[in-house]
């Protein structure tokens, strides 16, 4: 089976960068996909991509070096299964506070007597070679989303569960979880404190601890606290940046 890049290098401790992919566009997911990034997250929750769209983003994606992942929108089994036979080498699975959540998406993941899967990967296969069966379970990367106060409070317990490779923070929503409005200049200390105690329980449980900038600036400062999947900003953002700074150049 093809390897998974981006799960090795986190697992390994190297950073592994990549960015959230709004657009439902082949074309801009090819783009980012020759453009460095170690992977790139075709988001169903956020934006406009949907299981219409999925499969020739994913198609997109294969053309390039970088790992195909996909925020799915809930922690339902349809969502992660379908992605998966579609060609997805990982998932993220938003909003998940208790182990029994986090043990229901790896069952989601995996194929009986580890779970529930069923047994259809017509492009998965196809991505990952014959002998997807076998090694899908070691290959694919599953990380559950510890975006809330609940499931802050059950950090431990969800990255304990078997068949979890680590964990993916959603930083607004944690902070809007723990009390604050997701317009304030910078993350609450409340929130960073949450923010940090989750790393320090994927590193105690040694799991990937993963987490989304919003910036450059951002994202090296969570390098440092020791997280290694990161995605850097989203298609929709990058683009507007760039508008914007070349823009502001010429009016100068």
């Amino acid at each position: 089976m093809r390897p998974n890049g981006t799960k090795r290098m986190a697992r390994e401790g190297r950073t592994a960068l990549g960015t959230m992919c709004n657009a439902a566009s082949p074309l801009i997911a090819e783009w980012l996909g020759h453009s460095g990034y170690d992977f790139i997250v075709v988001d169903l929750q956020h934006g406009e991509n949907n299981l219409d769209s999925v499969s020739v983003m994913l198609q997109a994606l294969s053309s390039t070096p970088a790992t195909p992942v996909v925020r799915v929108p809930a922690n339902v089994p349809m969502y992660i299964q379908r992605v998966l036979d579609l060609g997805a080498y990982g998932v993220i699975v938003p909003l998940v506070n208790t182990a029994a959540e986090a043990a229901a998406a790896v069952a989601s993941v995996r194929y009986p007597p580890r779970g529930a899967r069923s047994h259809g990967p017509v492009r998965g296969a196809m991505y990952g070679g014959p002998d997807y069966f076998a090694k899908s379970a070691e290959e694919l990367l599953t990380l559950p989303m510890i975006e809330t106060a609940e499931g802050l409070a059950n950090a431990d317990a969800i990255l304990a569960v078997d068949g979890v490779d680590g964990c993916f923070v959603g930083p607004s929503d944690l902070s809007i979880s723990l009390g604050y409005a997701p317009d304030l200049p910078k993350l609450p200390d409340e929130t960073e404190a949450g923010i940090a105690a989750i790393a320090d329980a994927a590193r105690a449980a040694g799991k990937i601890a993963g987490i989304h900038a919003f910036n450059v600036d951002e994202a090296k400062r969570r390098i440092a606290q020791g997280f290694r999947f990161i995605t850097v900003m989203a298609d929709t953002r990058l683009i507007r940046a760039g508008a914007t700074q070349a823009l502001a150049a010429l009016r100068a």
